[in-house]
C-alpha cells in the first residue's frame, strides 16, 4: 500500500471555498484507490502542518501545533481494528519556542525520532529521542546541521520481483 495527504476542495452554493484533508491510498496489488477520512482534528488544518510516517506497522499521522507558546508534535494512529479510524497516541512539547524541529520517525522500539538545529545542554546532538512515558529528550550523540545529514526509513525484504 502506498499512502499520501491530499485535500479535497469544493466551493459551496454561497460561493465560499470549504476543504478538508483525507488520506489517499494505492493497492498495489488490486490497482486500486481509496480514501481515508482524517479525524476532524485534522480534516481542517492546513495540510502544510500535516505528515504521514510508520510506526511498526501502522500508518501515524503527525500534526504541527504552531498555535501554541511551544511547539507540539501529536501523533496519531490508524487503528487496524477499526479500519479508517485515529487515535491520538500522544503530544510532544518541544521545550523553548524553538522553530527548527522535525519529527523524522520512530525507532524499532516507537520513539520518535526528532532532528533541530538548536542545542540544549541535555540534548548535544542534532538527533533526539523523544520518551512519552518520562516526556524527556535523549540526544543519539549524532551531531550535524541541515545540509550535512538526512534521515530515511527502509525495509528490508528478501522478496523477489
Amino acid at each position: 500500500m502506498l499512502y499520501w495527504l491530499a485535500t479535497d476542495g469544493t466551493i459551496g452554493v454561497d460561493g465560499g471555498y470549504q476543504s478538508y484533508n483525507l488520506i489517499i491510498s494505492l493497492d498495489i496489488t488490486s490497482e486500486e484507490f481509496r480514501e481515508v477520512n482524517l479525524p476532524h482534528e485534522l480534516a481542517h488544518l492546513s495540510i502544510d502542518l500535516l505528515s504521514l510516517c510508520k510506526l511498526r506497522e501502522s500508518l501515524v499521522v503527525i500534526e504541527l501545533d504552531i498555535e501554541t507558546r511551544n511547539l507540539v508534535f501529536r501523533v496519531w494512529m490508524m487503528e487496524d481494528i477499526v479500519p479508517k479510524s485515529f487515535t491520538k497516541l500522544f503530544s510532544i512539547d518541544i521545550p523553548d519556542n524553538v522553530s527548527e524541529v522535525y519529527l523524522k520517525g520512530f525507532r524499532k522500539t516507537g520513539e520518535p525520532i526528532i532532528d533541530s538545529e538548536e542545542r540544549y545542554p541535555e540534548w548535544t546532538g542534532s538527533l533526539a529521542v523523544y520518551d512519552p512515558y518520562s516526556k524527556s529528550i535523549s540526544s543519539l550523540g549524532v551531531d550535524g546541521s541541515d545540509i550535512s545529514s538526512f534521515e530515511y526509513s527502509y525495509i528490508e525484504t528478501l522478496l523477489l520481483l
